[in-house]
């Protein structure tokens, strides 16, 4: 007996959310129908109307808290993140020490992250900063100086880097050093630059002063701009008490300071020796 080639054709119609509604026709049987605006999918039985029909199937909304570091990073390469996400998303990590702390994006293509396989700069399509301050305290130095800037600080030669192995591993895999200008401490306006998997925010990010002994360590990020309480930072990811934070930005005025946030949000100098909280950056 010959057999017969029997060729289906799938109907399937997509409209925007607000001309299904308004339309509200029926779909033939086993017709498909896609809500672009709301991303849901419904299939017709001959009879009833778009709006009486069940979902079929709703396609989840894409958010930071939601999505792997992977597939953060697959959007952040394909220049899409501020069409995904927006400045002040949160998602929330667990160290490998087991303490948990909320990462937020402070802004979009804002830094340069440096291509080591290549010797050159490009812009880090997402910049994260802590929403809040690890546990525990950290000195700047051992001792009350700033003569060695942000460069070659206690706080970045060893705590970032300490910090850094806490993260996990399939954040690490995908963080890129940031290019980062700091005065170089030791009363000197004169600036240097750093290569750093994790930094410091400095007094201009996030303040946006125009200070002239300031003005040249970076630009503020969108975070801070609309929102002076966004400064005040709690320890243990906000559970603790709001506290002091550093900045890697040297005081231009004392050879014993650097900068930091204190609880209301102000920015002045303290003590390089003096333990206080700690609220890390980083860029994809």
């Amino acid at each position: 007996m010959a057999t017969r080639n029997i060729k289906v054709k799938m109907q399937q119609r997509s409209d925007t959310a607000a001309n299904w509604k308004s339309k509200n026709p029926v779909l033939a049987a086993g017709e498909i129908g896609y809500d672009t605006t709301n991303k849901i999918t419904k299939i017709g039985d001959g009879t009833s109307r778009w709006n009486e029909l069940e979902c079929f199937a709703k396609q989840p909304k894409i958010t930071l808290e939601n999505s792997t570091w992977a597939e953060i990073a697959e959007i952040a390469k394909s220049w899409r993140a501020p069409l995904v996400f927006n400045v002040g998303d949160e998602k929330k990590i667990t160290l490998t020490t087991g303490e948990e702390i909320t990462l937020v994006i402070l802004g979009f293509n804002h830094d340069d992250w440096y291509d080591e396989e290549y010797d050159e700069d490009n812009t880090s399509p997402i910049t994260f900063g802590m929403k809040h301050c690890l546990a525990t305290r950290y000195p700047m130095n051992p001792t009350n100086t700033n003569n060695t800037g942000w460069e070659n600080s206690q706080m970045r030669a060893s705590t970032m880097a300490t910090l850094f192995n806490q993260l996990p591993a399939d954040l690490r895999s995908i963080i890129k050093p940031a290019s980062k200008p700091t005065s170089a401490g030791n009363k000197s306006t004169t600036i240097k630059w750093t290569h750093d998997k994790l930094f410091l925010l400095s007094d201009k990010e996030v303040t946006g002063t125009e200070a002239t002994t300031y003005s040249y360590e970076g630009t503020q990020y969108e975070y801070f701009k609309h929102s002076n309480e966004r400064r005040v930072k709690g320890l243990d990811n906000g559970n603790g008490s709001a506290y002091i934070w550093w900045l890697r930005s040297p005081s231009v005025d004392s050879v014993y300071y650097f900068r930091c946030v204190d609880s209301f949000g102000n920015v002045y100098g303290n003590g390089a020796s003096g333990a206080y909280g700690v609220s890390f950056g980083f860029c994809i």
